[in-house]
């Protein structure tokens, strides 16, 4: 399927996750392999599919990974993001879903998640809107455990976006993997 600049008509670009998704896609060459963790119901693996993406997607609830499937009119893997394994490095990860803000337990993912890509590639993900981790408490996790990703810049809320619609929007957060491998 080609790559597209069009915003397909049954998922308006102008939602609250905007800016993340310009964010992740301006990284991207056209066709790559995505993986679309945390799938849910398909939201999001329906729109990069849209986009012209190859997508793997996985969803560790059943009956999620089923409307998935049915929405997309792709496999979903059922297991969850720990057990995610690929011959093959992926271009980029969107996660659908917050990761787990315990400290050790995000540790562990985000260093799984760096051997699933290619040097240079994106992680997308939205970080819990409870706030129980900060961009800021996110950067010292990943420098001080070493794991192969670095923070980079990106703001979550569209410009157009009011604020009182904005408290309850979740912030994303974008982590490129590094040259070197991950320990």
């Amino acid at each position: 399927m080609p790559h597209s600049d069009a915003i397909p008509a049954s998922r308006p670009f102008n939602d609250q996750h905007a800016r993340a998704r310009a964010a992740f896609v301006a990284r991207l060459k056209p066709g790559a392999h995505l993986l679309n963790g945390q799938c849910g119901t398909g939201e999001d693996l329906c729109w990069l599919r849209a986009e012209g993406y190859v997508l793997t997607a996985c969803e560790a609830v059943l009956a999620d990974a089923k409307v998935a499937s049915q929405q997309s009119g792709q496999a979903v893997r059922v297991c969850p993001l720990a057990k995610m394994h690929s011959v093959l490095p992926y271009d980029g990860i969107w996660l659908s879903r917050p990761l787990d803000s315990d400290a050790a337990t995000l540790v562990h993912l985000l260093q799984q998640l760096a051997t699933l890509l290619k040097a240079g590639a994106p992680l997308c993900f939205p970080l819990p809107p409870s706030g129980k981790i900060s961009h800021a408490q996110l950067q010292q996790l990943v420098t001080t455990s070493g794991i192969a990703l670095q923070l980079a810049p990106m703001k979550a809320v569209s410009a157009s976006t009011s604020d009182s619609s904005s408290q309850n929007v979740n912030q994303y957060v974008m982590l490129l993997r590094g040259d070197h491998q991950a320990t």
